[in-house]
């Protein structure tokens, strides 16, 4: 009925079969056989002809208008929320560490790849202690830390291994540290102090990549995932106090279903 209703409100309001044919983007014999239609539904004429071929609308089209409108505004508010509701995707929010964000997370994201058309997914990178405290609020529902840590709000669990190395020279005097709450600068502490390294300059940047870019110039050193080791950069191993392991994060009292298939989907996924 909604293209019989239609075409009627546009001849009503057009007073003109062409013109409603052309608002409706249909041809006029189309307009024809959808008014005529109606009218055989309702036993009525609901359009007459006047002087130069205007259309006049009869007693039972100005009945029928109002209550053809609000069916057509009816109708389209149906539309528009059954839409809605398929276009809706259910949020899925996630946060990394520097250091998993390019190791980790092409392969995590290959656990809710096949799920994507249901999820409206955000993933964003922070320091370890933030995200895990993001979990810890509940405003992730999961994340990816470089450092163990741990509270009542928190479930965790292993992911992957990863190994620090000291890349760069030392000899510049310039030694390269992450920001305050950063996994691998947890572990730069540790180094700098048990192999009592005083460093000349020490300059804190706040991502990775910078690091590594810097290290690449010869303008100092810096401990970085093994992974990142390209044949430009010289690197020395420091054994398996500086093997660690990155860990899942997810809230303790996580209650919706799909996010808990997620999670169990990236486990599966990411320890295949």
């Amino acid at each position: 009925m909604f293209p019989l209703f239609e075409t009627f409100i546009a001849v009503y309001e057009t007073k003109s079969f062409t013109r409603a044919s052309k608002y409706l983007f249909i041809s006029q014999p189309t307009v024809t056989v959808r008014i005529r239609k109606l009218e055989e539904e309702l036993g009525t004429s609901l359009f007459s002809r006047g002087q130069n071929q205007e259309v006049i609308p009869t007693e039972a089209a100005m009945h029928l208008y109002a209550p053809a409108l609000k069916y057509i505004k009816s109708w389209e508010k149906l539309q528009a929320e059954i839409q809605e509701k398929q276009l809706k995707k259910h949020p899925f929010k996630i946060g990394v560490s520097h250091s998993a964000a390019i190791s980790l997370m092409p392969n995590i994201f290959k656990g809710f790849e096949k799920d994507l058309e249901h999820l409206d997914v955000e993933i964003s990178m922070y320091d370890s202690e933030t995200v895990f405290d993001l979990v810890s609020n509940h405003d992730l529902h999961f994340g990816v830390v470089e450092k163990p840590l741990a509270n009542e709000q928190t479930d965790t669990f292993p992911l992957g291994q990863d190994e620090l190395v000291l890349a760069g020279s030392i000899a510049t005097g310039t030694f390269f540290i992450r920001e305050v709450g950063s996994g691998v600068g947890h572990y730069v502490k540790k180094f700098l102090k048990e192999e009592k390294v005083l460093p000349k300059n020490i300059v804190r940047m706040s991502s990775n990549e910078m690091i590594i870019a810097h290290i690449r110039a010869g303008l100092g050193a810096s401990l970085i995932s093994k992974q990142f080791i390209t044949k430009e950069i010289p690197y020395q191993e420091l054994g398996e106090k500086y093997q660690r392991e990155f860990l899942g994060v997810t809230f303790a009292d996580e209650r919706d279903p799909l996010i808990q298939t997620l999670v169990q989907k990236i486990k599966q996924t990411v320890t295949r």
